[in-house]
């Protein structure tokens, strides 16, 4: 059992030159006297010596009563990072602050506050606005923010459950509870592997918010929580967007996956007695549309609602068992 209190998780891959000022804006925050709070910097196969700058700018803040450590993980992969650092988490909540995130001074005290009244809540997260060194960003950028992790998260909502109408957040800034983080990925691995078996570069928190959602708990967003996401130049450049969505596709083969399971769940819940009419309504778009990929979701839908096997999708197959606990 964790103790009462908050975890700051920051995954760090070469991340050098960014963690002394995230780590700064972790410094400032205010959080009250009876939250105890700690800060851990996970150095994710680094070859930049993040770990000894992670450990010299923390040294320069002087808080003695805010717990601080570096931890190592070799193996790359930021869901492999998480697992090392909530592993060694010492409190009920945590938060994931990327080493290019700036939390605003109340993000740790809003944070604890939000899980800590309400038990329902899996996971909460805010909005993000977007910082550079030139504060000129390109043309496009705002065609492509949602991918960078920038914007709201609430569709425009002052703040509150968006567990049905959006369905994920980012993992940037999210706030979440640390023995449900680790359950959900105890006995079923994350399934975002790709066509060699190794683990996609996007998608694992869409991924933990599907299963939130399948476990029976609620998404939140709140706009009082604010993060500025600094992006370098490097990644304003044109082929590095190209890279970054090329894992945003590859990762939604798997993730398409889990919201068929979730629509399914979030109206089932809704309503038990809507069984029969979503069947009739899926089998009704599987005979007239002419997409293939939109046929064999709706064929998949019926298949869930049914209760039947995916015997030739074992994507689906393994969510169906995460969600019965098999």
């Amino acid at each position: 059992m964790n103790d009462k209190g908050l975890t700051v998780l920051v995954c760090t891959y070469n991340g050098a030159e960014r963690l002394p000022a995230t780590l700064a804006h972790l410094a400032a925050q205010v959080v009250s006297s009876h939250i105890n709070w700690e800060v851990i910097v996970v150095d994710n196969a680094s070859t930049d010596d993040s770990a000894g700058v992670a450990r010299n700018e923390w040294a320069k803040q002087n808080l003695p009563d805010v717990g601080f450590k570096v931890l190592t993980e070799s193996i790359p992969g930021k869901i492999n990072a998480l697992a090392t650092g909530t592993s060694a988490s010492r409190y009920e909540y945590f938060i994931i602050c990327d080493d290019d995130n700036w939390l605003s001074p109340d993000y740790v005290q809003e944070t604890y506050t939000i899980l800590e009244k309400d038990a329902s809540i899996g996971a909460v997260g805010g909005q993000s606005i977007p910082r550079n060194d030139s504060g000129i960003f390109p043309a496009w950028f705002n065609e492509y923010a949602e991918g960078y992790a920038v914007g709201e998260q609430g569709g425009g909502i002052a703040g509150g459950d968006i567990t049905e109408s959006r369905g994920y957040l980012w993992g940037a800034g999210l706030g979440t509870r640390t023995k449900l983080y680790k359950d959900i990925f105890k006995d079923f691995p994350s399934l975002l592997t790709g066509r060699n078996g190794k683990k996609l570069s996007a998608g694992e928190d869409s991924e933990y918010s599907q299963r939130l959602i399948l476990k029976g708990y609620k998404l939140f967003y709140d706009p009082k929580l604010v993060l500025y996401h600094y992006l370098p130049a490097k990644r304003l450049e044109e082929t590095y967007r190209e890279k970054l969505f090329a894992g945003f596709t590859e990762s939604e083969k798997i993730l398409d996956k889990y919201y068929i399971a979730t629509e399914m769940k979030i109206k089932l819940d809704i309503n038990q007695i809507n069984k029969y009419r979503l069947l009739v309504t899926y089998l009704f778009k599987a005979l007239f549309t002419s997409s293939p990929k939109k046929r064999l979701a709706r064929i998949n839908m019926m298949k869930y609602i049914l209760n039947r096997r995916y015997p030739n999708d074992p994507v689906l197959e393994a969510i169906r068992a995460f969600e019965k606990g098999q």
